[in-house]
């Protein structure tokens, strides 16, 4: 996935914009597909509590 689909994404994007840059470049380089608000909640918590 890249910026711009959270971007252009409605639902998302709120959400994405105001997550931390580590954790917005951690999920863009994971490639993992996130298609629901849920969904990009969970893998941001998951970011934030595996952070070292």
């Amino acid at each position: 996935m890249s910026h711009t689909f959270y971007q252009n994404n409605p639902e998302l994007r709120e959400y994405f914009e105001n997550l931390p840059i580590d954790v917005k470049n951690r999920i863009l380089e994971s490639g993992v597909e996130i298609s629901t608000l849920g969904e990009l909640m969970q893998v941001a918590e998951h970011i934030l509590n595996t952070k070292g």
